[in-house]
């Protein structure tokens, strides 16, 4: 049974602003991303357990062919995962498990 996809209002607009940034660089190139990315995001909804945790209740996946990383919690009862970041890896890691 797949989980539902929640993702934090920062989280998306983190997705649209690197998914402008690479359009801006390559025509298409974004889309790339986008591509990659939901592609990640279907296998966490698919099998969200995958990935262990890191930090408290927060796991983390790479995603294929960018310097990404996706943070996320799984609530179980709601069979729900929130993507809180999709985390550039060049940003302090401080900041990937900050609540929001």
């Amino acid at each position: 049974m797949s989980y539902h996809i929640t993702l934090h209002p920062l989280a998306l607009q983190e997705m649209e602003e690197s998914y402008q940034w690479y359009e801006e660089r390559l025509a298409g190139l974004g889309n790339q991303f986008i591509v990659a990315l939901q592609k990640r995001i279907d296998k966490i909804a698919e099998m969200p357990d995958l990935h262990p945790k890191k930090k408290g209740a927060f796991r983390e996946v790479t995603i294929k062919g960018f310097p990404f990383t996706i943070i996320y919690e799984i609530f179980e009862k709601q069979k729900v995962v929130l993507i809180s970041y999709v985390f550039h890896t060049k940003r302090d890691p401080k900041l990937k498990y900050k609540k929001r």
